[in-house]
């Protein structure tokens, strides 16, 4: 493979960034449609905030008003509860994703700094919060699958799509990238967007100012998108 060419300017790195407001989270109650992505909301957030050993059928079956025995017609056993959890959280971050990254009333730089903000506004936000929800879940489900062979399957499944995700962008930023090379660069935005969680959620107070570690990001992501073999 050949050596990459990066340049990143100040200016890549000082840009001036805009602000949105983060998505609120709305909670649904009822009819048995409503159901199961109402007890996979309180399933998610139990997990976030409990962790694996807090984390129990009952726990979610109390938090949606339900009887365990009633959850249990949904989700006959803890695991998997826990495993359509998981995949509940990984297909609405692909799902989110894949529409910013699609989007053609953009241009695909336009939809690479998109992907930035809401990743920063939604993930990274919460990052030094000492009760995050996503950070905080994809923290205990990274450790969990060290130990449990099942969500490991789930977590490299949702990283593999997710991965390739930043692949196809990098594509139709620089077409003249052979896949090979689109996919080593897709790998290192997600090996980043990983770290970005685990460095922001550990770090402390010691963390760079959050505009400026998106300008940063925005800088650095942008030059590797568009960098000649």
């Amino acid at each position: 493979m050949k050596t990459m060419a990066i340049k990143i300017t100040s200016a890549d790195i000082l840009g001036k960034e805009r602000d949105k407001p983060a998505a609120k989270k709305v909670r649904l109650r009822g009819n048995k449609a409503s159901r199961i992505p109402e007890i996979l909301e309180a399933s998610i957030e139990i997990f976030a905030s409990e962790g694996y050993a807090g984390y129990s059928a009952n726990r979610v079956a109390q938090a949606v008003g339900l009887r365990l025995s009633t959850l249990q017609h949904y989700f006959g056993t803890r695991d998997q509860l826990l495993h359509a959890t998981i995949r509940e959280s990984y297909s609405r971050y692909i799902e989110r994703y894949s529409k910013l990254s699609r989007n053609k009333l953009r241009t695909p730089e336009a939809r690479l700094d998109a992907m930035i903000d809401d990743f920063f506004d939604d993930v990274l936000v919460d990052a030094a919060q000492p009760k995050s929800s996503v950070a905080a879940f994809c923290l205990d489900i990274w450790t969990l699958a060290e130990r449990d062979k099942g969500v490991s399957e789930l977590v490299v499944e949702g990283n593999k799509q997710l991965c390739q995700i930043w692949i196809d962008l990098i594509a139709a930023i620089n077409p003249n990238l052979s896949a090979e090379e689109c996919t080593m660069r897709g790998t290192l935005i997600m090996a980043h967007v990983q770290g970005l969680i685990v460095f922001c959620r550990r770090s402390g107070p010691g963390v760079p100012e959050r505009d400026a570690l998106r300008r940063a990001t925005k800088g650095v992501w942008r030059a590797l998108s568009n960098a000649s073999t």
